[in-house]
């Protein structure tokens, strides 16, 4: 799933369309981190996650609970969570000087007990502190079925 995610999110770097030619080193860097949080929940990256994910992180999710730091952490190593494959779409980067908003469409595949798989949208949040990126947290909504 991650793998497929760093395609789709190189494939976005890649295109025309959904960047500019030349995205600035901080854009790839914010994206980059974006990458590997995404690998690193797939891999189930204890290790990985507490490095980039921030002291602070707060996440509120599709289905309504809100995670710290711990709380992520522990939810991702969970064997209910087994997410498959995940695709990124309209990714909009910006950024506000130490802070960087990520919004988008995601769409998840696989179980996780008590999310439902399918299209969410996405606002992610960055801050960067003592010279650093770090994931402070963000939230995600299901897409209405039509």
């Amino acid at each position: 799933m991650k793998g497929t995610l760093a395609v789709a999110l190189l494939g976005l770097l890649a295109s025309n369309r959904a960047w500019p030619q030349a995205a600035s080193a901080v854009e790839q860097e914010i994206l980059k981190l974006e990458q590997a949080v995404t690998d690193a929940q797939f891999k189930k990256d204890p290790a990985a996650l507490e490095r980039l994910l921030a002291d602070d992180y707060l996440y509120t999710h599709s289905n309504g609970s809100v995670l710290n730091k711990t709380q992520e952490i522990a939810e991702s190593m969970s064997g209910d969570v087994q997410w498959t494959d995940s695709k990124f779409a309209d990714l909009k980067l910006r950024i506000f000087g130490d802070v960087a908003v990520l919004t988008g469409r995601q769409t998840i595949q696989g179980a996780a007990k008590g999310y439902v798989p399918g299209p969410r949208r996405i606002t992610d949040i960055f801050g960067k502190r003592n010279g650093r990126w770090q994931y402070v947290g963000g939230q995600s909504t299901l897409e209405p079925t039509r």
